[in-house]
């Protein structure tokens, strides 16, 4: 009888929902995948749900990666990169025999613009602790150790139009200025005119940009840049719009360690320090090959997360995920990652049913995940020790963020806190809001392959939300 009882209620429910929400009721989302959970934060009873299917979530993936990475690393956690050196310091004579080390740390942040003022300052800072040591020449080359991390990766899953542009930037041991660059075009007053490159920040020695893109009436950026990690040679195309005097386009950088190399290379220089060698990159290096001098930590993770999460960070999201892998696992593969996930969160008993991770970021599309997995990880967050932290990094609803511009004159501005998801036919959101009657609701959202544009499907989920707000925590189910 309770069972009948909860499963006509709930039926109730989603047809008091659906029938006022546009999510299920208009033509675009007539042949689309959706998933719906609500839960009362507190208690953990259904409030609505959908039947639960895996569906692709785009960026609410990183709710899942972030609070992983703050249970297992730690909110204090710290990224550390260095420099060192090998050989021998002839103090008399200013020099250094043998190589200097740059070695990364797998730090997401270094040089990032989001933390521009903490690690201004750096390179000059380790310039001046080689001084410190006597070393104003050095007669060897710069190693650059990525020990930490080998090599230079995306994951699999991700489509060749992304990893080319900035957010589709893959993980390096030795990071550096977010793993991007900038074009600088000018175009033409007409449309359908090549533009012109004025300008590349930072320079990339070796780089060969073909450049394809064309003026256009749309006052958009509608190029992609087509190029594989470690590839010096990209190709961009597509449109910006006409008349533009300085447009800037971000790409990934083809190698963020060897760019941070020469940059460092520049501070030395500019320091007075002669380098008479040339820049190596090593996957391995001995302990007794590196003589510390200095390093620079990371802000602390729960302060990494705040950018992530409001800006939707793909490569920050990617870090912490190797992090995760190489915390459990001893290992910072991919594959070894995304099974500690997944093991990390059946050990917390979260429904994992349909849970088939391939990313920290939610950038590949062979990510799938039911809404109601995404609940429960916000529940167990809201729950926990973490809370406030975590909580924290979300957007707030028209105030921050991805939800900068979202819920604005209703009920849930600067009340509704959540991850964003949006990629091609895929719109998610998974978060917390207070109802009507004051108490702490978790949701999830995911919709895929609906027609109509990605803002007609935002506007229909936060009415939705709107609806969800009204409602009260239904009689738990069977086994709640």
């Amino acid at each position: 009888m309770k069972r009948i009882i909860f499963l006509v209620l709930s039926f109730i429910f989603f047809l008091i929902v659906s029938a006022r929400s546009q999510v299920f009721k208009s033509s675009g989302m007539q042949n689309a995948g959706y998933s719906v959970y609500a839960i009362d934060a507190e208690t953990g009873r259904v409030i609505f749900e959908t039947p639960q299917v895996s569906l692709v979530p785009a960026s609410v993936m990183k709710v899942i990666t972030t609070a992983a990475a703050l249970e297992i690393l730690g909110p204090d956690f710290r990224f550390h990169t260095q420099v060192g050196y090998n050989g021998q310091i002839v103090a008399e004579k200013g020099l250094l025999d043998g190589d200097l080390v740059l070695r990364g740390g797998c730090d997401p942040a270094f040089y990032s613009e989001y933390f521009s003022e903490y690690y201004k300052g750096t390179f000059e800072s380790w310039a001046k602790a080689l001084d410190r040591k006597g070393i104003r020449s050095i007669n060897g080359d710069l190693i650059v150790d990525l020990s930490n991390f080998d090599g230079f990766s995306v994951p699999g899953g991700w489509v060749w139009e992304d990893i080319g542009n900035y957010y589709g930037a893959g993980v390096s041991s030795l990071s550096y200025s977010d793993n991007l660059y900038r074009i600088h075009f000018s175009s033409a007053g007409d449309s359908g005119k090549p533009v012109t490159i004025s300008s590349i920040s930072p320079a990339i020695d070796s780089l060969r940009l073909i450049n394809k893109v064309l003026s256009a009436n749309s006052n958009r950026d509608l190029t992609v840049v087509y190029g594989a990690p470690g590839s010096f040679s990209q190709i961009i195309e597509g449109t910006i719009p006409k008349g533009a005097s300085d447009f800037v386009v971000k790409a990934s950088i083809p190698d963020p360690a060897r760019c941070a190399a020469i940059e460092f290379i520049k501070v030395l220089k500019s320091s007075g320090i002669k380098l008479s060698g040339k820049i190596l990159t090593v996957s391995h290096l001995k302990e007794s090959d590196f003589n510390p001098i200095a390093e620079k930590e990371s802000p602390v993770l729960r302060e990494l997360i705040v950018p992530l999460n409001h800006e939707s960070l793909n490569l920050f999201a990617e870090h912490l995920l190797l992090e995760i892998g190489r915390a459990r696992k001893g290992v910072p593969d991919l594959a070894v990652s995304v099974a500690a996930l997944k093991e990390f969160w059946t050990e917390k008993k979260v429904f994992i049913d349909g849970f088939y991770p391939t990313d920290g970021s939610g950038l590949s599309r062979s990510n799938g995940i039911c809404s109601r997995t995404l609940a429960e990880v916000l529940r167990y967050m809201y729950l926990g020790s973490n809370r406030d932290y975590y909580f924290n990094s979300l957007p707030v609803a028209g105030k921050s963020g991805t939800l900068q511009y979202a819920f604005k004159g209703t009920k849930l501005e600067n009340n509704l806190c959540a991850k964003t998801g949006s990629m091609t036919r895929v719109r998610s959101l998974a978060g917390i809001f207070a109802n009507a009657s004051g108490k702490a609701v978790i949701f999830s959202i995911i919709t895929n392959n609906f027609e109509g544009t990605q803002t007609e499907t935002g506007h229909s989920i936060e009415e939705l939300i709107n609806e969800l707000y009204t409602l009260d925590a239904t009689p738990a189910g069977p086994g709640k």
